[in-house]
């Protein structure tokens, strides 16, 4: 039976209706007898290789370096306690303890900054804090405690900006690989952790200042050579720019063609028109959009923003109420009191011991990444959840006990394990994904900086929970990470939806729906209405000159 390719001549094809009706007639096609059959539309999904995806991959991992700053940031201080012994407590609690507290103004300050300047430029910008940080710590002496402190200010501040980094990776990845490279973001951290525990291990501590000073100028130099600004950007909050988003979607899709045309033609499309539950296509103004991402909280939003910065918000409750953070920050405190022992015996120092979970970290965040190609993230999240719900009650029913604390030992080397391949890793990756572009910054950076605020508050009070003195505070603070890991694996389930493979566009259509169901323009079949309100909106566009 022959088939015919619905077209009309009441469109320009310059016009971004035309390229909405494109998308239409792309995914639509009529037999003789007018019934209407839906046809795959990513077509170039299966047919990208490795020569197309190369750009994208490069442009992530070099923007993904500056994630690793705050692994480096997190084992710093226990690099600074080899070389200069506190008898202050205050100290010790202000080193650990300024860095998480100065991150949600780099956090909120980067959301600001990239919808204004753009991607690039803010990671550009975030390399100056950093590169303070290490100059002030390369000049200080361990017994000056202020520019210690100085230290820890500025690079709590560039690592609370290098948060945003998921953002670009998730509007430069196309959505097939889009969930693997944001997975990416747990690697490189780990990168960042074993990285630096292996040059404390080694170096002095001036030497070791050095050598990440050094570390982040490369950094610097390889984002300015590498790093294509996101067509994404350019299309949302400068539209007269299309020679530039041309150019930036070019490098990133620089062989294939039909690719590059998809990608652009979905670009234009989305960033000027939003099409509601009826299909109607509305004209959304650049100038207002920018203005309500800036003060996006001050205005009512659609349930396309509100829903996902919810969801976002009880994730992250979730995931710093588990413990997941606390067993890291303090391994080798809640190792001791677990263990039931003093000190680490042995030929291995405490160094060579962080060395060691800095590997086992890496391995598993690998895992996770890889495993999340082919099953998602949802699933791999709520596994993580529920592992760290059963190790954690390992914990809390065997610790204190006279026997040989084996199965303590055990529930916690499960505990930190399971973490890192779920828990730990994607909360931070769907901030990229499930909010809406337009306050994708913005919206991201706040929720960044509210996660940090309640990672303080964890990490200020868990080190009295785990001083205990016989009245099972361990056993007890266990439990508790217990039930709010087991919380988190049924909230995921009921509540979180699935990112792989989806477009942006999908994921926006889910949390729009009333009835909280996935719209997938793959899985639907658009009848005669939805066709006729193109023909109605093209016939008003012509009237009015548009």
């Amino acid at each position: 039976m022959a088939y015919s390719t619905f077209t009309t001549p009441l469109i320009s094809r310059n016009s971004c209706v035309w390229k909405n009706h494109q998308t239409f007639s792309n995914g639509i096609q009529f037999k003789s007898n007018d019934s209407i059959t839906h046809v795959e539309q990513n077509v170039t999904t299966d047919k990208l290789c490795w020569g197309d995806l190369s750009p994208q991959i490069l442009a992530s991992v070099v923007a993904f370096l500056l994630v690793t700053q705050p692994g480096i940031n997190m084992v710093y201080s226990n690099i600074f306690l080899n070389y200069y012994e506190f008898t202050d407590v205050s100290e010790l609690s202000w080193l650990t303890s300024i860095l998480v507290m100065c991150t949600p103004i780099g956090a909120i300050a980067i959301g600001i900054i990239m919808d204004r300047i753009g991607r690039k430029n803010a990671f550009l910008l975030t390399s100056f804090p950093l590169l303070a940080s290490w100059s002030i710590a390369s000049i200080a002496r361990p017994e000056n405690m202020h520019l210690i402190y100085a230290c820890r200010f500025f690079a709590g501040i560039g690592g609370g900006m290098t948060s945003m980094v998921v953002v670009y990776v998730s509007e430069i990845a196309h959505s097939s690989h889009r969930q693997v490279l944001l997975s990416l973001n747990s690697v490189f951290f780990s990168v960042g952790v074993l990285f630096a525990t292996t040059v404390g291990s080694m170096f002095q501590w001036q030497t070791v200042n050095v050598i990440f000073f050094i570390f982040t100028a490369i950094t610097t130099v390889l984002l300015v050579i590498f790093l294509p600004e996101s067509p994404v950007w350019l299309a949302k909050f400068r539209a007269d720019q299309t020679f530039d988003a041309r150019s930036s979607m070019r490098r990133i899709y620089p062989k294939n063609d039909q690719v590059f045309a998809e990608q652009m033609d979905r670009l234009y499309c989305n960033a000027t028109t939003m099409t509601t539950a009826d299909s109607t296509v509305v004209h959304q103004p650049h100038h207002s959009r920018r203005r309500k991402s800036f003060c996006w909280w001050h205005s009512s939003q659609p349930q396309a923003v509100t829903r996902p910065v919810r969801v976002l918000a009880t994730v992250f409750l979730l995931q710093q109420l588990s413990g997941c953070y606390p067993v890291i920050f303090y391994a080798v405190p809640v190792l001791r009191s677990v263990a039931g022992i003093t000190a680490f015996g042995g030929p291995y120092s405490e160094m060579e011991v962080m060395v060691a979970l800095g590997v086992v970290r890496l391995l598993t965040s690998v895992v996770a990444c890889v495993l999340s190609a082919y099953i998602g993230r949802r699933p791999l999240l709520i596994a993580s959840s529920l592992a760290m719900a059963f190790s954690a009650a390992l914990v809390a029913l065997t610790h204190g006990q006279t026997v040989t604390p084996l199965w303590p030992l055990i529930g916690v080397s499960v505990f930190a394990c399971s973490g890192s391949a779920g828990v730990l890793v994607f909360p931070w990756t769907l901030i990229g994904e499930l909010l809406p572009v337009s306050v994708r910054a913005a919206a991201g950076a706040s929720i960044v900086a509210y996660a940090y605020t309640l990672m303080f508050i964890v990490l200020k009070a868990f080190p009295y929970a785990i001083a205990d003195d016989g009245s099972g505070f361990v056993a007890t603070t266990f439990a508790a990470f217990a039930a709010v890991s087991l919380t988190m694996a049924v909230y995921v389930h009921a509540r979180l939806p699935e990112t792989m493979g989806k477009r942006f566009d999908e994921i926006e259509a889910h949390f729009a729906d009333d009835k909280h169901a996935a719209v997938s323009l793959q899985d639907e079949l658009f009848d005669e209405a939805a066709v006729n309100s193109v023909y109605t909106y093209a016939a008003a566009s012509r009237r009015n000159g548009r």
